[in-house]
C-alpha cells in the first residue's frame, strides 16, 4: 500500500447488502480531517521558512486554499474516495490561490540563472540555470499530514466499511 492510496477491492456477496452512503460518509470525516491536519501544519507563523522546513504562515492564502472532495458515483466509478489538496476543483472548505500556484514553486524550489546567454547562442545550446536556489524546495507538508493520520484513517475506513456490509434480512411468512 502507498502512503497516498488505499485500494481494496472485494465481490460482494449475495447474502449481503452494501450501504454505500456510510462509507462515503467515513470519507467526508476522513477528508475533513485531513484538511485540518494539514492547515494545522502551515500555522508556524513568522518570517520565511528555510529549505526543507514547512511553509510558514504569511498571508493564509495557502491554508485556506486546502480542501477535500469526495466525488459522486458515476458509471465508470464508484465515488468512494477522497480528494485533499491545495485549490481541489469543486473542494469543499477552500478558497481558490488566484495568479500563479505557489505551492508547486514551494514544493519543487526555484533556481535563480546566474547566467543569459546572448541571443544569438540560445538557439544552439540548451539554456540551463548554473546559479542556486532563489527559493529553496520546501517540505510537502500534505505528505506530513498523511503520515501522521495514516492509522487513523485505515481505522476509520475500516470501521465504516465493516458497519457498510449487513445481511440481508429476509421477509417470510414468520418473520
Amino acid at each position: 500500500m502507498s502512503l497516498n492510496n488505499l485500494h481494496i477491492e472485494f465481490h460482494q456477496p449475495k447474502d449481503l447488502v452494501f450501504n454505500r452512503l456510510l462509507v462515503r460518509r467515513a470519507f467526508m470525516k476522513i477528508g475533513q480531517r485531513h484538511q485540518e491536519e494539514a492547515r494545522r501544519r502551515l500555522m508556524k507563523r513568522g518570517g520565511r521558512s528555510q529549505a526543507g522546513e514547512t511553509p510558514r504562515w504569511q498571508t493564509g492564502r495557502l491554508a485556506q486554499s486546502i480542501g477535500y472532495h469526495v466525488p459522486r458515483p458515476a458509471s465508470r466509478r464508484p465515488g468512494l474516495m477522497v480528494k485533499i489538496a491545495p485549490n481541489q476543483k469543486r473542494g469543499i472548505g477552500s478558497q481558490d490561490i488566484e495568479g500563479d500556484f505557489y505551492p508547486i514553486f514551494l514544493h519543487h524550489g526555484v533556481r535563480s540563472a546566474s547566467y543569459v546567454m546572448p541571443k544569438k547562442d540560445r538557439r544552439h545550446k540548451m539554456h540551463h540555470h548554473t546559479g542556486g536556489w532563489r527559493i529553496a524546495p520546501r517540505n510537502n507538508y500534505m505528505v506530513e499530514a498523511l503520515t501522521r493520520l495514516q492509522g487513523w484513517t485505515r481505522t476509520t475506513l475500516l470501521g465504516a466499511l465493516k458497519q457498510a456490509l449487513r445481511p440481508v434480512r429476509r421477509q417470510g411468512k414468520n418473520a
